[in-house]
């Protein structure tokens, strides 16, 4: 099962259409939060097509009815989708940590910081795809997971090069 992974796009369509599209087939988006309802505009603009959307608040998302956070089965894993700005993932991954062996996730997938990042720690992946629209210290990027039958396997996908 192939899953794509989005976050921090703060209203910036184009860029996000952009990451649907490199993405390549998946049979579910995650969208991390910040601009809650930027997933459902995907999925209005047809850009999704039939793909299955789960989405969380973040920090920016005033006024806009969802949930902090969600909690699911995905490819036989535990899944945990939140945004992390209630965790201050800014200052550390303690209290996210915490917070995954709570829920007893094998996967955490999360946002705020607007750095990609992949992270195993104790057969648990945390994954950060970075934002779409006002990425920090790199270059705008998604995510894709792999669940494989033995395996979890995540990337990186950049939308742009480097810098020099």
């Amino acid at each position: 099962m192939r899953i794509g992974v989005l976050s921090d796009t703060h209203g910036n369509l184009e860029w996000a259409k952009l990451a649907v599209a490199r993405m390549g087939p998946v049979a579910v988006l995650l969208h991390a939060g910040d601009y809650y309802e930027d997933a459902a505009r995907l999925a209005r603009l047809g850009v999704l097509g039939s793909v299955a959307v789960k989405a969380v608040l973040g920090n920016c998302d005033y006024l806009v009815k969802g949930p902090a956070e969600e909690t699911f089965t995905l490819g036989g894993r535990r899944v945990l989708l939140t945004h992390g700005h209630r965790y201050e993932v800014k200052r550390g991954m303690d209290r996210l940590r915490w917070r995954a062996r709570e829920t007893r996730a094998d996967v955490v997938v999360f946002g705020h910081t607007h750095q990609a990042g992949i992270l195993w720690e104790d057969g648990v992946l945390f994954l950060n795809p970075g934002s779409t629209h006002l990425p920090r210290g790199g270059v705008r990027s998604c995510a894709i997971i792999e669940f494989g039958p033995h395996a979890v396997e995540p990337l990186i996908i950049e939308l742009e090069p480097k810098s020099p």
